[in-house]
């Protein structure tokens, strides 16, 4: 969930900044002194509010380079003709960061609640962290008692990038009391160690989205979060 104090970068343009302030499904973006409303749904985290740039592993993205790489390769003279037959997503271009320990995969599912101080009425916003050097081809799944199986979440999270899902009320996260998290890993364009399928699943102890206690800040968090962790090689360590 994008919260002010975060560092973002735009989806489909070049540049980002910090969140100011946050409005329902608007940001306002400082940008180079300009505030810019965007939605939530355009940005990616490059550093959770709170973090330091120098801080190893919390950095979700390389800003500088990514802005740089994407102002030359617009400032090249392309063909109208070859532009037009180029189909791949823009994130392929996008230059990525890994971590020391990315290799070791990390991925967990948090639930950030917009006011924490009533927890029973209260929206739940709904991430996914791939603390990784991989890209992650993912679907998140929930237990439909009469279809079997409904899609909460899929697309591809590119390495240490923090993905948006969905909202849910104290009412409708209910439907999330098992989940089921499937995932192929992959780097691009470089050799790598092949990680075997993911395929995970769940129980949600739903009792703890009505407790204070169980939101705490954590390693991806400033703010007081419910983390389920869904996957980790090795463990991080809680700050």
């Amino acid at each position: 969930m994008i919260k002010p104090g975060d560092t973002v970068r735009y989806l489909n343009a070049v540049g980002g900044g910090k969140v100011l302030r946050v409005d329902g499904r608007i940001a306002f973006v400082d940008d180079d002194g300009f505030e810019t409303p965007v939605q939530t749904s355009e940005l990616v985290v490059v550093l959770p509010a709170g973090h330091q740039d120098s801080t190893p592993g919390h950095k979700m993205f390389d800003q500088k380079a990514f802005d740089t790489g994407r102002s030359d390769k617009r400032s090249t003279p392309v063909n109208t003709a070859q532009s037009a037959k180029q189909t791949a997503p823009a994130e392929e271009d996008f230059p990525i960061e890994e971590t020391e320990y990315g290799d070791d995969m990390t991925v967990v599912l948090a639930f950030e609640p917009e006011n924490i101080k009533d927890l029973s009425n209260t929206v739940f916003n709904t991430v996914l962290v791939n603390d990784s050097n991989y890209f992650l081809d993912y679907q998140l799944l929930r237990r439909d008692a009469e279809k079997g199986w409904a899609n909460v979440g899929r697309g591809v999270a590119a390495p240490n990038e923090i993905v948006d899902l969905a909202q849910y009320t104290q009412q409708s996260v209910n439907q999330l009391e098992r989940v089921v998290f499937q995932a192929i890993a992959y780097k691009k364009d470089k050799s790598f160690e092949i990680k075997m399928p993911l395929s995970v699943s769940r129980k949600l102890d739903l009792s703890k989205f009505y407790k204070l206690h169980c939101f705490r800040p954590g390693i991806y968090f400033d703010t007081p979060v419910l983390e389920v962790p869904l996957f980790a090689e090795h463990p991080r360590k809680r700050k």
